[in-house]
């Protein structure tokens, strides 16, 4: 994966978008020492989404099963977000 910094990114956000788009090449691009982001197309991002949501589900459906079998207490939540929260990943539409 290419890295550059971010007034590099500026200048060639036309060429960057067309590489992540057409060639699925993702860049990482660093603001400072420890802020960074990485660009990528949006059937790229589309597919990350589907796989995250396909290994919470599973997960889930983990948990789910070892209650069945009496390897964990069951747990009533009051609310989604304390479902979430419980299990330690993010609601559907809260930001990572």
């Amino acid at each position: 994966m290419e890295q550059i910094g971010i007034v590099e990114a500026r200048k060639r956000l036309g060429t960057l978008v067309s590489r992540a788009v057409h060639a699925h090449v993702p860049v990482r691009i660093s603001r400072s020492a420890d802020e960074h982001a990485v660009l990528i197309s949006e059937d790229d991002y589309t597919e990350l989404q589907k796989l995250r949501a396909e290994r919470e589900i599973a997960e889930f459906q983990d948990r789910i099963d070892s209650a069945g079998r009496g390897e964990t207490t069951p747990v009533a939540f009051e609310t989604a977000e304390q479902m979430y929260s419980h299990f330690g990943v993010s609601h559907p539409g809260e930001r990572r």
